[in-house]
């Protein structure tokens, strides 16, 4: 119990008020702008989305670009943070259908993420969003596809 009790005093919740976000990842994902989405990331940068895993600053950052066109109105409701990651609960639409989802990010002391996780719920909002980003991803291929 002690050990709970100093993990939850080394994380600090935040809920997110007035737009206030440690997440920088989430504010790219509102308002796509795709230098800053590369300036971000690392070179190495790993994404695991809730279909397949990717690498590379180029492609991790066009399909960071295409998730932003997905999933809409994205709203951040609460934000667990430490010196070198940031996990992000948030709501939002897509095909006007509402989506949960979770994005954790890992950081290096660079602050270049080097690591991030998106989970979406539910199931059926998940298809939905799979059967979009396939299509987005068949109109604008990855970069290391090209």
């Amino acid at each position: 119990m002690l050990h709970l009790a100093r993990v939850c005093c080394e994380i600090r919740s935040t809920l997110v008020v007035s737009g206030r976000m440690a997440s920088p990842l989430i504010g790219l994902l509102q308002a796509p702008d795709r230098e800053a989405l590369e300036a971000l990331l690392h070179e190495s940068v790993r994404f695991h989305s809730p279909v397949a895993d990717y690498d590379g600053r180029q492609d991790v950052a066009h399909l960071f670009c295409l998730i932003a066109t997905v999933v809409q109105d994205i709203q951040p409701t609460r934000e667990l943070e430490d010196e070198t990651a940031t996990t992000t609960f948030m709501s939002g639409v897509v095909e006007g259908n509402p989506v949960q989802g979770v994005l954790d990010e890992r950081y290096d002391q660079h602050a270049r993420l080097v690591d991030a996780t998106l989970m979406l719920r539910p199931f059926a909002t998940l298809r939905i969003a799979a059967a979009r980003m396939a299509a987005a991803l068949d109109a604008e291929p990855l970069p290391s596809t090209r």
